[in-house]
């Protein structure tokens, strides 16, 4: 998995991570399995006018998480894969 995020957002991924004794990309797929997974996550679009780059509109994305938390029971292999171990 490929990722690109801000430095700040990079940086606060890696704390989370850390604590979850999880890569990065472990912890990715880990948060989207489970917003994909879990009644109720969606993403809403709209255009936003105050966005607009040379020409091109900016949009707002409002993410909705799922209404409950989720349970991830992780085998062997998955915590081998999300935690580089």
């Amino acid at each position: 998995m490929k990722e690109k995020f801000k430095e700040s957002t990079r940086a606060n991924l890696k704390a989370q991570a850390d604590e979850a004794g999880l890569t990065i990309e472990g912890l990715i797929m880990v948060v989207m399995e489970q917003f994909a997974d879990n009644k109720g996550g969606r993403v809403y679009t709209g255009r936003w006018s105050g966005g607009e780059v040379d020409g091109v509109k900016g949009f707002r994305y409002v993410v909705q998480w799922p209404f409950r938390p989720g349970f991830k029971e992780a085998d062997g292999a998955e915590v081998k894969e999300w935690s580089g171990k």
